[in-house]
């Protein structure tokens, strides 16, 4: 039987995975099988800057690393630690990396985040091996994995250390990020000077600090195209959400 002992006041909340009340979130990504995706990578960094929580990213499967996604995985790891993120390398395989992460997720509650596929529940059972969670191949086809958590679990991996696990997903919205605030999840475009205009979105507007730096190599221009992305959508999402709004007046 379960029994509810105590309701907790929300502190702070995560929409994708729905969680409350955690410290930090640890987003996992593959190397290899799935192939690393560096757009969801961004998509789920904007979602956990927008819950104001603080974000690890942990490139798993590096046993699986070819020179050329060594290679890539060193610019992006220089890239990322530039913006402030602290970054794991990892191998649940060879154990490469494990006690690193452990060091990250001790007095903590962890939410631990990715796609499907990228190896959380084999990452969980090898730093507490009792937990014996089912653990998933990935589709040779498809190269994405398939989903073996099927809701958020909060783990115990020693006293005081949580982690939920939970289920991995292949999309991510950005709703309730606006086109006006989006920039303040970028890091590196948050600490960039003024630009001309106050209400600048680094798009087309002249005068503009993050599209110099964009040009000047001091943003990595895929985080800016990335940028310019979730921009187009979000803007696509408010002009139909102000078009609903004013057919129902």
């Amino acid at each position: 039987d379960v029994y509810k002992r105590q309701v907790y006041s929300r502190e702070n909340r995560l929409l994708r995975p729905p969680v409350a009340n955690i410290d930090q979130v640890v987003v996992l990504m593959s190397v290899r099988r799935p192939p690393l995706d560096l757009f969801f990578l961004d998509r789920l960094l904007v979602s956990v800057e927008a819950s104001f929580l603080d974000a690890v990213i942990c490139f798993n499967k590096m046993d699986l690393a070819e020179a050329e996604d060594e290679k890539r995985i060193k610019e992006v790891r220089e890239v990322l630690l530039d913006c402030g993120y602290q970054i794991i390398l990892s191998s649940a395989v060879t154990g490469y990396g494990i006690e690193e992460l452990r060091s990250y997720l001790q007095g903590k509650t962890t939410v631990l985040a990715g796609p499907s596929g990228t190896g959380k529940s084999t990452l969980l059972n090898k730093l507490k091996p009792e937990l014996a969670l089912l653990s998933g191949a990935v589709s040779a086809k498809t190269e994405r994995g398939r989903h073996t958590t099927r809701h958020v679990e909060l783990l115990e991996l020693e006293q005081n250390t949580f982690v939920a696990d939970a289920p991995g997903f292949q999309r991510l919205d950005l709703r309730g990020v606006t086109s006006a605030e989006l920039d303040a999840f970028f890091p590196e475009m948050a600490s960039r000077g003024p630009c001309r205009f106050n209400s600048c979105l680094h798009s087309r507007e002249p005068g503009c600090a993050v599209k110099e730096a964009v040009q000047n190599g001091a943003i990595a221009a895929w985080r800016y195209e990335h940028y310019l992305a979730f921009l187009k959508e979000i803007q696509q999402r408010e002009k139909t959400f102000f078009h609903k709004k004013g057919e129902d007046r």
